[in-house]
């Protein structure tokens, strides 16, 4: 019984202690790391200030594959929430809101865990010119952790613990913004370059498939690889056809202010996977491949009268030509720009069926 209350007591110190401590032991932290990126600030910051873009880039976003996702207002503009719910105890449920928006330069967020435990984080992300075309990112959380609780950071690096992982979601976001095509300068030589690099990539990411991979479907309700390169070819040529006889019309230089979109706008909403779209039926897939050279070879000959129209093309004069669609209006020149990125949209969707955990090996 002695030996049982010595041991008590010995523990009753040990928590006085620690209780003592922790009245001077710091409540605040924060952990910030940065990269630069070969990329012009407004390029950067306009993909950044996207929440549904961390989900591309951040090591959190990806940590659970099964999450629920679910989104509240506008993405790019103060008081969109990204929510998340995961079954996993490293992800747990919360969700994430744009606070502030400092145009050009800096994203206030604020991240509200509720599950396993409830926290209050401040988040941000800065961009900043450095160098010709370069841009400094800086990725920043703080938070606070109040009496008695605070003695935990004694025990817990989070230099190490969170800095890791910003460090990691910062060199794949500087992937991704470096092996897209360059800055959306508005000329055709930027329009011959998008279409080059998506040809690139989507030879890499199907080039030597078999035909087992090729016909892989992550589920009952989703399309194979076969089926997206089928959607891409037919939607390809069926859209420079579209692009071309618009571009065939009178041009109307007087309506140029009724273009709202932006080009980079324009590629961010083709491109962005998490809103899902129906193809119309004229552009379903029929299961025509079952070999990738074929489907590359098919793809190849619908590209060359894509780039033999953009090599004598003018891009002012595609700014005069004005379409008008359900969706909006458009110029000849974003027409053009959306073949490519719906392109870029489908390859980042044969990339997603590719990395399922019962893709065939072989």
């Amino acid at each position: 019984m002695k030996t049982l209350k010595r041991v008590l007591a010995v523990i009753g110190i040990i928590i006085a202690i620690l209780l003592i401590v922790a009245l001077i032991v710091k409540k605040e932290y924060a952990v910030e790391k940065e990269i630069v990126i070969d990329a012009p600030r407004q390029e950067v910051f306009n993909y950044v200030k996207y929440l549904k873009n961390q989900e591309n880039y951040s090591k959190w976003a990806n940590t659970d594959p099964n999450m629920k996702k679910t989104y509240r207002g506008t993405d790019g503009t103060v008081g969109f929430v990204s929510a998340w719910e995961s079954k996993n105890k490293e992800v747990g449920v919360g969700e994430q809101e744009i606070t502030k928006i400092t145009e050009g330069e800096r994203i206030d967020f604020e991240l509200r865990f509720f599950e396993p435990f409830e926290a209050t984080e401040p988040a941000y992300m800065i961009t900043e010119t450095s160098g010709d075309n370069q841009t400094k990112v800086k990725w920043g959380f703080s938070g606070r952790m109040n009496y008695p609780m605070n003695i935990m950071l004694l025990f817990m690096d989070m230099e190490k613990m969170i800095g890791d992982d910003l460090e990691n979601g910062l060199t794949k976001l500087k992937s991704i913004l470096e092996s897209g095509p360059a800055a959306a300068d508005g000329s055709v030589a930027f329009l011959e370059r998008y279409f080059n690099s998506t040809a690139d990539e989507l030879r890499q990411a199907v080039a030597g498939l078999s035909e087992a991979q090729l016909a892989f479907k992550p589920a009952a309700d989703k399309w194979s690889v076969a089926q997206c390169l089928e959607h891409i070819i037919t939607s390809e040529q069926m859209l420079f056809e579209m692009g071309r006889k618009e571009m065939e019309k009178p041009a109307q230089p007087n309506r140029r202010s009724e273009i709202k979109t932006t080009d980079a706008q324009l590629v961010q909403m083709i491109t962005d996977r998490t809103e899902k779209h129906q193809a119309p039926k004229e552009l379903q897939p029929a299961g025509k491949y079952t070999d990738a050279q074929q489907a590359l070879a098919d793809f190849n000959n619908g590209r060359k009268p894509i780039l033999s129209y953009l090599k004598d093309a003018d891009a002012d004069d595609m700014r005069n030509h004005i379409s008008e669609y359900p969706t909006g209006k458009s110029d000849g020149y974003q027409n053009f720009l959306f073949v490519a990125a719906h392109t870029a949209r489908h390859i980042g969707q044969i990339k997603e069926i590719t990395a399922d955990p019962a893709f065939p090996k072989n």
